[in-house]
């Protein structure tokens, strides 16, 4: 059997602020914001726009100081400098906002290399923005709200706040933003009323993390197969390897579902290739026993070292006993013990069973 390690969710916040504390939630008048789609190449096309405000900024700054020094000083001329330093101000606060929505995303659809890589272009070139959105959300912008909640919980540019950042999603969630619905679900007691409210709503207005939370907990507290199929069937389709990764383990026992291995197989396969450790070692088990497509030694290998380096303790147990069985790779008990030590550190019991067993043989 797949053995399958329910993720936590990732970005969920301690119990800071209280939602009983926030007016009663309400959608907007214009319903959902639309959650923003993962843009891969939005920082590669996004980068040199942050360099040519920053060129026109620093230009502006040059000719209004000359303006100033000026032994005529002209007013309306300053006056214009200034409205198109606002514009270069506002519009490089508005990158800010949409660096955040891409990093948030990212985070849902756990591709953290890209979204270091965009937490670190917020860092470099946006610092001086952070009053603006102050200023914005105060003047009851979700977004810029949401941006806040972001930047606080993550600490990027911002304090990191955990009650900061509930208070920003709050206000956000009032106004139907999407990610700001799941993230202040967060807030407060995850079981109550108004946090099961607003994660539906995020579900449903398709924050794929939300999708997959739905989906756990069809599973967890009702056993039922059609809502969870549904629910994590539409994360899947958004990219969330963690959905796919419980999609493969349920199709693969046959628990929920009827059994299918091929399903199961490429599920698993999905999550595994976006980096999901408990889908990759459940990719090595499947190649190994022949679950879905034929027997591999060598495959199995691969993606059970792949897991382990992850630092899944099952899969330095299993990637220990294809060093010891010569499967898949040449036998190498040296590095079977180092891989059994990782494990046993992380309190897998196997693990001693097996370096036992390794001492006496």
């Amino acid at each position: 059997m797949l053995m399958h390690r329910p993720r936590s969710a990732c970005g969920s916040l301690a119990a800071m602020l209280l939602l009983a504390l926030w007016p009663p939630f309400a959608l907007a008048q214009s319903g959902f914001d639309l959650m923003d789609a993962l843009d891969l190449q939005f920082d590669q096309k996004k980068s040199a726009e942050i360099g040519q405000l920053r060129k026109r900024l620093a230009e502006l700054g040059r000719a209004e100081a000359a303006q100033i020094r000026a032994k005529k000083r002209d007013q309306a001329v300053l006056a214009a400098l200034r409205a198109k330093t606002e514009d270069a101000r506002n519009a490089l606060a508005d990158l800010a906002v949409d660096y955040v929505a891409q990093m948030e995303m990212a985070e849902a659809l756990v591709r953290l290399e890209h979204g270091q890589a965009l937490a670190d272009r917020c860092r470099k070139d946006m610092p001086d923005t952070l009053w603006r959105l102050n200023r914005r959300a105060s003047a009851g912008d979700a977004r810029a709200s949401a941006s806040l909640g972001g930047l606080h919980r993550l600490g990027i540019v911002a304090e990191r706040s955990e009650a900061k950042a509930c208070e920003h999603y709050g206000r956000a969630a009032q106004q139907g933003h999407v990610a700001a619905l799941f993230h202040a679900s967060a807030c407060g007691d995850p079981n109550s009323a108004a946090a099961g409210q607003m994660l539906d709503q995020a579900a449903n207005a398709g924050h794929p993390l939300a999708q997959e939370m739905k989906g756990r907990l069809c599973l967890r507290e009702k056993r039922d197969a059609a809502c969870a199929l549904a629910w994590l069937g539409r994360a899947a389709a958004q990219g969330r390897a963690g959905a796919m990764s419980l999609l493969g383990w349920a199709y693969s026992t046959g628990e929920l579902f009827a059994r299918d291995d091929k399903r199961a197989f490429a599920y698993v396969m999905d999550a595994a290739r976006l980096g999901d450790p408990a889908a990759q070692n459940n990719l090595g088990q499947m190649y190994e026993t022949g679950r879905g497509e034929p027997a591999n030694p060598g495959e199995a290998y691969a993606w059970y070292k792949r897991a382990a380096e992850a630092g899944l303790g099952s899969a330095q147990v299993n990637l220990a006993r294809a060093y010891i069985e010569g499967r898949g790779t040449a036998v190498d008990r040296a590095a079977a013990t180092f891989w059994l030590e990782q494990a046993r550190k992380q309190g897998v019991a196997e693990a001693v069973k097996l370096q036992d067993w390794l001492a006496a043989h």
